[in-house]
């Protein structure tokens, strides 16, 4: 049989109490102390994610400000931090000079926004519309930061009877209403000109007699100049006048043909025309002195026709087939 002496006794005593101890210490007496480490661990996790994220933010926000310096460097717009009212007026005045029959500005006040100012002008008139295409394209692609917006455009027709002369003169035109936007006062931390040219050129831009053209190749900006005109009708709603005073074919009496010259009596006297010349609303397109005949091509407002004129049968200056020479013949 086995016996504990009295040493063996002491060590279990021994060993059985420091585990007790332990295990009170471990899960009575110490649970606050590991429950706070454990809270204080998922609080350094939760640290090192979130150092994570703005060394992370911090890598994206340095590219987007290298892409915006360099962008602002290679800017060709300007941006002066004020501009006046006689400034503005004179620039959109000296784009006006041709081709606008009325144009008319009224000051719609400034107006701060996020980093930048802006001056907006209400615009309204008539024009060619080739001139007031290039005049928005000028606007829209020059140096000096200037914008159109709410651009409406409107058919106009225009017809004018000289009280002298009768003659009666007509235009196609457009009217127009804009708001014409000038910007300034941009953001004074970016970066501005370094070169002291550049800096001249920037305080003298918004004066109307320094146009400068944008520093760009021509293929990445639009085309200055319109393809097609979309507000000259393809048929007009009344025939053009005879601005030009022009030979009127069809209201014309046909008195003879002579060395291939069609001679016509008009209200203003004899006019004598030969092929390919021009009369009112197109062309004399045949002159026959072997049948006596004229044909016009005219084009009344977009409707092509085939006017035919011929001396009559009666006439002594018509010439038959047949007939020996006369004075018709070339």
């Amino acid at each position: 049989m086995f016996w504990l002496d009295t040493n063996q006794i002491l060590l279990l005593t021994c060993v059985v109490l420091v585990c007790g101890a332990g295990t009170y210490l471990t899960y009575f007496h110490q649970q606050d102390t590991i429950a706070s480490l454990g809270e204080q661990i998922e609080e350094k996790k939760q640290e090192r994610a979130e150092i994570r994220s703005l060394r992370a933010d911090r890598a994206n926000a340095e590219s987007r400000l290298q892409t915006v310096r360099r962008r602002w460097r290679t800017q060709y717009k300007v941006v002066p931090a004020t501009i006046s009212t006689p400034d503005i007026v004179a620039y959109l005045t000296e784009l006006t000079k041709t081709g606008f029959q009325q144009f008319d500005v009224m000051s719609a006040g400034s107006e701060a926004r996020d980093g930048y100012s802006v001056h907006t002008f209400n615009a309204e008139g008539k024009a060619y519309f080739t001139n007031l295409y290039q005049f928005v394209w000028t606007v829209e692609n020059n140096r000096p930061f200037y914008r159109i917006r709410d651009l409406s455009l409107n058919y106009l027709e225009e017809r004018e009877t000289d009280g002298e002369s009768g003659r009666t003169t007509m235009d196609v035109l457009v009217s127009f209403e804009m708001d014409v936007e000038a910007i300034y006062g941009a953001a004074t931390d970016l970066p501005a000109s370094t070169s002291p040219s550049e800096a001249g050129e920037v305080e003298r831009l918004p004066v109307a007699k320094n146009t400068t053209s944008p520093p760009l190749p021509s293929s990445v900006v639009p085309n200055p100049a319109p393809e097609i005109n979309p507000f000259y009708p393809l048929v007009f709603e009344k025939v053009p006048p005879n601005q030009y005073d022009r030979l009127n074919v069809e209201s014309a009496q046909l008195l003879s043909i002579v060395d291939r010259k069609a001679v016509f009596q008009t209200g203003d006297g004899l006019q004598q025309v030969g092929e390919g010349d021009r009369v009112y609303l197109g062309r004399i397109e045949e002159v026959s002195p072997s049948e006596g005949r004229v044909v016009a091509r005219l084009n009344r407002g977009g409707i092509v026709d085939r006017v035919e004129q011929t001396l009559g049968t009666e006439s002594p200056l018509r010439v038959r087939n047949g007939d020996g020479p006369s004075s018709t013949d070339p």
